[in-house]
């Protein structure tokens, strides 16, 4: 092959000497091939704006869409969303899903007082403290103690205060009301239910107790209750007084009853696996915890 040296170089710099084009087989003149933007040293056209819409029909577009924002704020005004039926609607396709599945399916309600909301359920249980996989064909959980569930210990405290005042007159047995006041988050905590452990009176001694927390439904409460019962018997009141609680354990879920014997009746129940299970070496030793004997700040 020849190398290039054998063949001239076209002068590449004179731009003006070559040809607009090179398709020599076509007649071409001059409109067909014009000279690029750096030939001409002129800028690139600016495309053309759009015309503006019509002034009556942009009014109108915008009167209609303010129109429709308008009334969607009136309606979330007028029908806000409820927070615990938005929970509860997420809930429940988990429940219908396994149900569809073929699955026995228990639910546990995030919501207190909700349980008939998941009604195709097999089973609905107020917590997983209170789950029994054995029903279902699991083995037992091996962690229950003489009818208590050990937890991790848990403290709350402060002035007793008055009650209902239905322990006493209607069920015959004296609990000793704490405010829930500063304690919102450590009960949300928890779920209701019958706990036990031991309580203290800075001023007279430390006890064995048995503790409702929740809404009692057989009375139908309003409000997230801490009901102690003192497992001893006091000649006087303690209105006032400092009271702190050490709880261990679980015993049961929140229930309803039919009736108020059946109520007292299992209250008494409650009592005696609390006293029987605060013997057990697991329970005992939060008997000399400090925070059941110290004084109030």
């Amino acid at each position: 092959m020849d190398d290039w040296e054998d063949e001239p170089i076209p002068n590449l710099l004179k731009k003006k000497e070559q040809p607009k084009s090179n398709w020599d087989d076509e007649d071409l003149d001059d409109n067909d091939v014009k000279d690029s933007w750096e030939d001409e040293d002129e800028p690139a056209p600016a495309p053309k704006p759009e015309p503006p819409p019509p002034e009556n029909v942009s009014k109108k577009a915008a009167g209609k869409s303010g129109e429709k924002k308008g009334k969607a704020v009136e309606a979330a005004k007028e029908a806000p969303l409820d927070p615990i039926e938005e929970k509860l609607r997420q809930q429940r396709p988990g429940v219908t899903a396994g149900k569809a599945a073929g699955m026995e399916v228990v639910a546990v309600p995030s919501i207190p007082k909700q349980s008939h909301i998941f009604t195709s359920a097999d089973e609905v249980i107020n917590s997983l403290l209170d789950l029994q996989p054995e029903k279902w064909g699991l083995p037992a959980f091996e962690d229950w103690i003489e009818g208590t569930l050990p937890i991790e210990p848990w403290y709350i405290g402060g002035p007793v205060i008055k009650g209902f005042g239905r322990g006493s007159k209607v069920l015959g047995i004296p609990t000793a009301n704490l405010s829930t006041e500063g304690y919102s988050a450590i009960l949300s905590e928890h779920p209701s239910g019958v706990y036990f452990g031991w309580a203290g009176l800075p001023t007279r001694g430390v006890y064995k107790m048995v503790m409702s927390i929740g809404w009692n439904p057989y009375f139908s409460n309003t409000e997230k209750t801490i009901e102690p019962w003192l497992l001893h018997d006091f000649n006087e009141d303690f209105y006032g007084e400092d009271l702190r609680l050490a709880i261990v354990g679980y015993i049961r879920p929140e229930t309803n009853f039919p009736s108020l014997e059946s109520l007292v009746a299992k209250i008494h129940e409650d009592r005696q696996i609390a006293e029987r299970a605060l013997e057990l070496p697991q329970y005992s030793k939060y008997r000399h915890d400090p925070y059941l004997k110290s004084s109030p700040q």
